[in-house]
């Protein structure tokens, strides 16, 4: 098979299965809550998928950092957005319990 074709069917699969985390991300915006959120399986993809970088990189296989990198981005947008309402929440909490206490 042409070589040119296979890196594009590579590119492909790695933008599908990238995209799959679009969906979550989204949700997580349009809720503004993240308290049930696991961060194990984010967590460790993420960290799987740094060390998949590094490897394709040494290997020189350029269709898979491309692919690991967007995954990458995308992992650290929703960590970020849990961490950030988390936060909000708490902050919150914290202000209505001192509003009580008032």
């Amino acid at each position: 098979m042409d070589p040119r074709l296979l890196e594009w069917i590579g590119t492909l699969g790695f933008w599908l299965i990238e995209a799959s985390y679009i969906a979550q991300i989204l949700k997580l915006y349009r809720m503004k809550e993240a308290e049930e959120f696991n961060l194990l399986f984010p967590g460790l993809n993420l960290l799987g998928r740094i060390l998949a970088v590094i490897y394709a990189i040494s290997q020189g296989k350029g269709v898979f950092v491309f692919g690991f990198t967007l995954g990458i981005v995308l992992r650290c947008v929703l960590l970020g957005q849990v961490a950030l309402y988390r936060y909000r929440r708490r902050v919150r909490l914290r202000l209505q319990e001192e509003a009580v206490s008032i």
